[in-house]
C-alpha cells in the first residue's frame, strides 16, 4: 500500500500531474476569470516543463558530471544499480534486449575491460507488482556480462533490493563480508547519482561515483530549443522524480 500511495503522491508533484490537476481545476471552476487564469498558468507551465533550453539547464544543474575513464583510478569493486538495463518484456527476452538505462551496463563492462574495476556487484530485485517474470533484470544483466567476457566468479548479486535505499543497505553488507575496506565505485545514471550517493554515504560506504547515461547536452543552442518538445517533458519529469525522491529519502532518513 505504501508503495502505491508514494507513487501516486509523486505523480501529483510531477509535471504531468501538475498539468492535469490545473486542467481539472480549470474545467470545474465556475468563475470565468479564475478559469482563464488557470488556463494561462497551465499553458505557461506546460511550456516551461517542455522547452529544451530550460530542460537542458535543469539537467546540467542536477546531473553529477561525467568522468573521463582514462584518468580514473583502479577500484577493487564496481557497484552496478539496475533499473531499465534490460527489456525483458519482449517476445524473446533471451535476446538480451537493452533498455533505456543500459548505458549503466555498458559502462560497467567498459570499466572492467579497461582494468578500472576487478569485481562487480549488481544490485536490484524485481519490484514489479503486476508482472513477476521467472527471470529478473539482474539475472539478464548477469548473463550479459558473462557473455561479454566477465568471469562469473567476479560477479556478486543482490537480488533483494527494491529501491535505492535497499541498494545501499544490501551492497554495504556484501562489501563488508567480501571486500572489507576495498576501493569501490558506484555506477548508475548521472541524473540518479545524487540520490544513490547520498544513500550509500548514509550507510557508511566509502564509494566514488561514475555517472553513466548522461542526458545533458553541451552543444550550441538553436532556435528550435525554444520550441516545446515531448522528449524534453519526459526528461524534465525524470529530474522532478529524482528531486522528489531525494527529498522524501532525506525526510525518511535514508539519505
Amino acid at each position: 500500500m505504501f508503495y502505491i500511495v508514494s507513487k501516486l503522491f509523486t505523480f501529483l508533484l510531477m509535471p504531468l500531474g501538475i498539468i492535469m490537476v490545473l486542467t481539472f481545476s480549470m474545467i470545474v471552476c465556475k468563475n470565468r476569470t479564475k478559469a482563464k487564469k488557470l488556463g494561462f498558468l497551465t499553458l505557461l507551465l506546460t511550456y516551461l516543463f517542455s522547452v529544451p533550453i530550460l530542460e537542458n539547464a535543469l539537467v546540467k544543474y542536477w546531473e553529477t558530471p561525467q568522468k573521463n575513464i582514462n584518468s580514473l583510478a583502479t577500484y577493487e569493486v564496481g557497484i552496478l544499480l539496475t533499473g531499465g538495463l534490460i527489456n525483458s518484456s519482449t517476445k524473446y527476452p533471451d535476446n538480451l534486449n537493452l533498455d533505456t538505462s543500459s548505458d549503466r551496463l555498458w559502462q560497467t563492462l567498459h570499466l572492467f575491460k579497461e582494468g578500472k574495476i576487478k569485481h562487480i556487484i549488481i544490485s536490484g530485485g524485481n519490484i514489479s507488482l503486476i508482472n513477476k517474470s521467472e527471470r529478473t533484470e539482474i539475472e539478464y544483466a548477469y548473463q550479459f556480462l558473462i557473455k561479454n567476457g566477465v568471469s562469473k566468479e567476479l560477479i556478486l548479486l543482490d537480488k533483494k533490493a527494491r529501491n535505492t535505499n535497499e541498494n545501499a543497505i544490501n551492497s554495504s553488507i556484501i562489501l563488508n563480508e567480501n571486500f572489507k575496506d576495498a576501493s569501490c565505485i558506484l555506477i548508475t545514471s548521472a541524473f540518479h547519482m545524487k540520490r544513490a550517493m547520498a544513500c550509500f554515504k548514509k550507510r557508511g560506504a566509502n564509494v566514488s561515483s561514475f555517472p553513466s547515461n548522461v542526458i545533458s547536452s553541451y552543444r550550441n543552442t538553436f532556435i528550435l530549443d525554444f520550441l516545446p518538445s515531448t522528449d524534453s517533458l519526459l526528461v524534465t519529469s525524470k529530474i522532478f522524480k529524482e528531486i522528489i525522491g531525494l527529498t522524501i529519502y532525506k525526510i525518511m532518513g535514508y539519505a
